[in-house]
């Protein structure tokens, strides 16, 4: 859920897209407290959050490229902008225009808020401010709707195993051989690097914050090697399939790493609300399709981080490895 309290790392954004996030925040902070306003909360039902996800939905649907972003705002990124596909997917010509943006020079307020709004050209900011704000509206009275009579009845009724007393138990037969749950057994990406690569390579994946956590030199090498025991978080599955086919083409994991990767189920997407109702409660794990489809668009958009990527090939071409 939202939470910008969360312990999440900024993004090393450039000034200037560090300055659209700024001043996305400052009217959306006037917007959202109007529309506030507006709400009457003890009356407020789930047919009322419905409308208004109705109007988020609307919103989307008329701009395709802002789709991504809700559910990294509901991840609790401060650089929701930033890390969503919006950039991508609005294109280079929108790109530009957001990295040539400067912030107003006086305090967006109730009184100014209309005015300073219609100076800002930008494509699709108007519609990002009244995105975020319902999204945020939306978020805070989730929070606060009752629970469903029909959820609490779920819980207070004591499943079966709770009425069957250790007396009535069956006694254990010894003649009875329990079925071993066969193993699990992972692929190799087939890794060729040397210590002081891994080193080179976990770097470079934190200063692009390619996972929701930081990943250890340690997790790199079970991760290749077919050893790690818990997918990954990846938060920009463009960059993750360009940073390892980078890997490829220089010779450091094998050609077919999307088959591995679709195999052990190495990578999963956030758990955000939106992919919940999109694939379930369970995990969703990135599939080889997904992977393909990531390469298929690195090929004609921009990728996150690419010079921090082509950076470190360069920098694994200098070592030997092991």
């Amino acid at each position: 859920m939202y939470n910008f309290e969360q312990d999440i790392e900024l993004t090393d954004m450039p000034e200037s897209f560090q300055a659209v996030q700024q001043s996305l925040n400052d009217f959306v902070a006037i917007n959202y407290e109007t529309a506030l306003g507006l709400v009457l909360q003890p009356q407020l039902t789930e047919a009322d959050i419905l409308h208004y996800k109705g109007k988020v939905i609307d919103i989307i649907r008329n701009n395709p490229p802002l789709e991504s972003l809700p559910k990294y705002l509901r991840d609790g990124r401060e650089d929701y902008l930033w890390y969503s596909g919006f950039f991508d997917d609005a294109g280079k010509d929108v790109f530009r225009k957001y990295g040539k943006f400067v912030s107003p020079a006086i305090e967006i307020t109730k009184t100014n808020y209309t005015g300073e709004l219609a100076k800002i050209n930008l494509p699709y900011f108007r519609e990002l401010v009244d995105l975020v704000s319902l999204e945020r509206l939306c978020i805070k009275y989730e929070k606060l709707l009752p629970t469903s009579p029909k959820d609490t009845a779920k819980e207070k009724l004591p499943t079966p195993k709770e009425n069957i007393t250790q007396e009535k138990l069956p006694a254990p037969q010894n003649n009875i051989v329990k079925e071993a749950k066969p193993k699990v057994t992972k692929r190799t990406y087939q890794p060729k690097l040397s210590k002081e690569q891994y080193t080179l390579l976990a770097d470079c994946i934190e200063s692009i914050k390619l996972f929701r956590s930081k990943v250890k030199v340690t997790e790199l090498k079970k991760l290749l090697t077919g050893k790690l025991t818990e997918p990954l978080q990846v938060t920009n599955q463009k960059s993750l399939v360009y940073l390892l086919d980078q890997l490829m083409e220089a010779g450091h994991i094998k050609d077919t790493w999307m088959s591995v990767a679709d195999s052990n189920k190495d990578f999963i997407s956030f758990r955000t609300e939106g992919n919940e109702e999109r694939y379930g409660s369970k995990p969703h794990y990135i599939t080889l399709q997904q992977l393909t489809n990531c390469r298929n668009r690195n090929k004609r958009e921009r990728i996150y981080k690419l010079e921090n990527i082509d950076d470190l090939i360069a920098e694994l071409k200098k070592c030997n490895p092991e």
